[in-house]
């Protein structure tokens, strides 16, 4: 398969806190439905449970939503 044009990938600050931010919402037993990066503004947004929505800015800081 050949390699994509131009890949869009999180930061290593924003993957980190995307890896931790998950871990947080298993260890309270929520399940997480989507996990997706934004490829127009990059944040990373993660929905989990039936109410919780969480975006994860460019910096590492998250915003519930």
């Amino acid at each position: 398969m050949p390699p994509m044009s131009n890949p869009l990938f999180p930061n290593p600050v924003q993957a980190l806190k995307c890896f931790r931010m998950c871990q947080q919402l298993t260890a309270l037993l929520l399940p997480i439905d989507l996990v997706r990066l934004d490829e127009r503004t990059t944040p990373i947004h993660i929905l989990a449970g039936e109410e919780t929505q969480i975006e994860i800015l460019p910096d590492g800081t998250p915003l519930f939503l």
